[in-house]
């Protein structure tokens, strides 16, 4: 993704600040950030996990996985630094709990057991490897497996920010990787949640 890309995805939130949170970070309503999130817990035990939440936005991810599991430290990224503000506000007192305001792909990160993406590799980019890449780098930092979800093309019509995926292409790109993985596609119309364990 480039400078001009970012820039678009940054305007893209920016422009909805003021706003009900969810609507700011790009959700529909509060039952598909749940449904999301539903299907990632699905990868199994997250208890005394070190968890990296790629694209946190204002953290919600850490309360819900809270909820369910038992002693995770969290690492939440994002690069819009009006989302990590707000998160470090709403989580950051927390212990075991850090935002960074940073480029996945480019900053140096340290190696966690596993790395989340809920929603934020859905932006479209020239760069046709850009997804491939950050799927990548999540495999290469993560110890025990990764999960994210997707929009499903199949269904979902591309706009100027947001863009789908191919399921049989990412299983395809993903079984690469590793051969454990899982595509469960019950929860939304135009989702997907891929599941990779080491």
């Amino acid at each position: 993704m480039d400078l001009i890309e970012k820039a678009g995805v940054q305007a893209f939130h920016r422009k909805r600040l003021g706003n009900a949170k969810l609507i700011e970070l790009g959700f529909r309503n509060p039952d598909s950030q749940l449904k999301r999130f539903e299907a990632i817990c699905q990868w199994g035990d997250m208890s005394n996990a070190t968890i990296m939440d790629l694209g946190c936005g204002y953290g919600d991810l850490k309360s819900f996985l809270d909820a369910r599991f038992s002693n995770i430290t969290y690492l939440g990224i994002d690069f819009l630094k009006e989302f990590v503000d707000g998160a470090n506000l709403r989580y950051g007192h927390l212990p075991n709990t850090q935002f960074i305001q940073a480029d996945f792909l480019t900053a140096g990160l340290p190696e966690v057991d596993i790395v989340i993406a809920s929603g934020s590799l859905n932006y479209r980019s020239e760069n046709e490897l850009h997804p491939w890449q950050i799927i990548s780098r999540m495999w290469e930092l993560a110890n025990k497996g990764i999960a994210f979800n997707l929009l499903d093309s199949a269904v979902f019509t591309a706009d100027q920010i947001l863009c789908g995926y191919a399921q049989e292409e990412v299983r395809a790109f993903c079984s690469q990787l590793s051969p454990n993985l899982e595509i469960i596609n019950d929860y939304l119309p135009d989702d997907f949640t891929v599941l990779m364990r080491k």
